[in-house]
């Protein structure tokens, strides 16, 4: 057997013990593995993440758009994301963006300025453009359907839990750079319906903001087809070979993942806003953003944590990584430790558009041992340690990245909630 076949194999079986055993995803590797038809696949996850609005205001929770998910960590290449709907099997394809919109104002539906923050800094969204009319005959059939149709490049829908945050709904205007181009709320949809996406605005307003990169894509089968997720990423790989070496393609099957999103695995940027605080920046070069001082005054720390020194982190962050630390076996080799804290960014980074490591709730550990996109080498008691204490591991992605650990969500532990303390 080929190589890259054998090693696509073993890390799509390793994924699947992996996300089987957490309550996460299916993740699939690079390249090409076999894979067989499969009955099952079709229940639609239910309801929102934890803590994620789910818009409904009660009554039947919102599901999960019953569709194939697909998505590529740098994004998709432009010549073969258009051939998508030529793989066998496949109905209907629609392909999304996202990206980051940088808001500089929002004024709610009674004329009160909400959002305003002092120039040059803006508030990081996160956006995804789609085609109102595919992206519609995806989602259940009722308002959210009939009000994606008619979305206009002009109008935005925001997810309940941005919603929320911002205090804002129907009738309200947001503006954002470039130029001050403004888009007035248009509805509030569900999390689960929008990927657990900020914003949803039509595809040009999108490229419009800057957050124009297609990064993902829904495939719904012809009746009575219910590929595996392995099938299908067999199919997608020899599509992207045309226009990347070795591409890392991500595949879900219906049910298999909450939300329809790139990056489904990682911290949407709303858990990390809800867990660790919501900033304002501004792109300082190309590749590195400026955070709002004060922000990073109130929530990053540079703290002693045993096995790894002094580090620089989110003080939530630096808390589960002292526990964390603690249990970790004297006679496991942790490598060197590659940062916390990083306002490293660009809008295609392979990480997401808005990585963990921003807010610093991410760490990297053996790193001289883990290049990005090579096979990753750590001790598994290092990963089962991490897990225990709220962090996933990026080992095992299709994209592997055996260093990256992100807070993925509160532990399971008696004391996993406490707050930190100024001396903790």
């Amino acid at each position: 057997m080929d190589p890259t076949v054998v090693r696509a194999v073993q890390r799509a079986v390793a994924a699947f013990l992996v996300t089987f055993v957490l309550g996460s995803g299916v993740v699939y590797a690079i390249g090409r593995a076999t894979g067989d038809e499969a009955a099952d696949g079709s229940t639609p996850t239910s309801s929102a993440s934890p803590g994620d609005g789910d818009g409904t205001g009660g009554g039947t929770p919102a599901t999960t758009p019953l569709a194939y998910l697909v998505w590529m960590p740098g994004g998709f290449p432009e010549a073969p994301v258009a051939e998508l709907a030529t793989i066998p099997r496949v109905r209907r394809t629609t392909v999304a963006t996202a990206g980051v919109g940088w808001l500089t104002r929002s004024v709610d539906a009674d004329g009160e300025v909400v959002d305003a923050p002092a120039s040059p800094f803006a508030v990081p969204i996160e956006i995804t453009g789609v085609d109102p009319a595919a992206f519609a005959s995806f989602l259940p059939t009722g308002e959210a359907r009939d009000l994606l149709r008619e979305l206009s490049a002009d109008q935005v829908i925001l997810s309940a839990s941005s919603a929320k945050r911002r205090g804002l709904g129907p009738g309200a205007t947001l503006e954002f750079d470039p130029g001050g181009f403004e888009v007035e709320v248009a509805g509030v949809f569900p999390d689960v319906l929008v990927g657990g996406y900020e914003a949803v605005v039509v595809r040009s307003t999108a490229e419009r903001l800057g957050a124009g990169l297609p990064r993902y894509a829904l495939l719904k089968m012809r009746k009575g087809a219910t590929p595996t997720a392995v099938r299908v990423t067999e199919d997608v790989v020899e599509l992207m070979e045309r226009a990347v070496r070795d591409p890392a393609v991500e595949v879900r099957a219906p049910g298999e993942t909450e939300l329809l999103r790139a990056h489904d695995r990682s911290p949407t940027p709303t858990t990390l806003k809800r867990r660790f605080g919501e900033f304002t920046a501004y792109a300082a070069s190309s590749t590195a953003l400026a955070i709002d001082d004060t922000w990073v005054e109130d929530n990053i720390e540079a703290r002693e944590v045993p096995r790894l020194g002094t580090i620089t982190c989110h003080r939530k962050t630096s808390f589960l990584l002292r526990k964390a630390m603690s249990e970790v076996a004297i006679d496991i080799d942790l490598g060197d430790f590659g940062g916390c804290f990083d306002e490293t960014w660009r809008p295609d980074m392979p990480q997401g558009t808005l990585p963990a490591a921003l807010w610093g709730a991410s760490v990297r550990l053996s790193v001289g041992l883990n290049r990005p996109g090579f096979p990753p080498f750590l001790d598994d008691r290092i990963v089962e340690t991490m897990t225990a204490w709220g962090f996933r591991w990026a080992g095992n992605d299709a994209y592997p990245d055996g260093s990256l650990f992100e807070y993925l969500q509160p532990p399971p532990r008696d004391d996993a909630d406490a707050t930190p303390s100024p001396t903790d």
